[in-house]
Parts: C-alpha cells; sequence; structure tokens
C-alpha cells in the first residue's frame, strides 16, 4: 500500500530496457533479462533511499521471471497474458479514481504516453538511446 503523500511511478519495464540498451542478435533474450535485472537493482536502491516518499511499480511484458528486490515500495509486475502497457493503464486509472494520487507513467512509447496522459498521469518520456543511469 502506498503512503500518502508518496510520488508513485509506473515504469514501463520492456520498453525502458529495449530502449535504453537496443541490442539484438542470438544472446537477445539472455541480455534483456540481465539488463532487465540491473534495472531491479538501481530502482531498488534508490526506493531504498527514498523510503516511503516513493512508490514504484515496474511492469514487464510476458511470463513471470523470479526477479526479485528487497524493497517493499517496489513492486515487479509481468503482464502473462495481458499487455504490460494495458496493466499500466489500469494502475493510472486506478490511483485516479481511488484518489491515490497521480502516477508519473515512464516510458517511451509515445501512444502509451498519450493515453496516460489523458487518464491524469504524468508522462516521463524516455527516448531511445537515454543511459539507464539518467
Amino acid at each position: 500500500m502506498t503512503e500518502k503523500g508518496a510520488r508513485c511511478f509506473c515504469i514501463d519495464g520492456t520498453n525502458i530496457v529495449r530502449g535504453c540498451y537496443g541490442y539484438g542478435g542470438p544472446e537477445f533474450r539472455a541480455q534483456e533479462d540481465a539488463d532487465s535485472q540491473r534495472l531491479i537493482a538501481a530502482l531498488g536502491q534508490l526506493c531504498a533511499q527514498y523510503g516511503d516518499r516513493l512508490d514504484v511499480e515496474l511492469i514487464f511484458d510476458g511470463a513471470f521471471r523470479p526477479w526479485r528486490c528487497e524493497a517493499a515500495n517496489l513492486r515487479i509486475r509481468f503482464s502473462q497474458e495481458t499487455q504490460a502497457d494495458d496493466l499500466i493503464l489500469d494502475c493510472v486509472r486506478g490511483r485516479s479514481y481511488g484518489s491515490g494520487g497521480r502516477v508519473t507513467v515512464v516510458t517511451g512509447d509515445g501512444e502509451l504516453g498519450a493515453k496516460a496522459s489523458e487518464d491524469g498521469a504524468r508522462w516521463q518520456r524516455v527516448f531511445p538511446g537515454t543511459p539507464l543511469e539518467n
């Protein structure tokens, strides 16, 4: 549960990882998994640093993977059979209509960002090639 007054971020994990690294080839999946875990570790440190002032939901496309983070304010979700975009928009709508406050959606996907904005979210656009550490 989010603390009142905490800044809430909903992050399009697959989009961020693919946009920040831009790779391919035969080792694509293994590299994407490694980079995803690197993102989780970085966000975990950030969440631990900010404590109850920050609430992050990190959503990846596809099947469950056993990735973990110790920070209680970082939740990792997998879209399974649905689209990650739908889960992100559900998060935005749930907080907007449930008076949970405004969500910032972090993605490079222009269509998702526009839809999230229409539903009351802030949109933090991440451009392809942006270093993950920024």
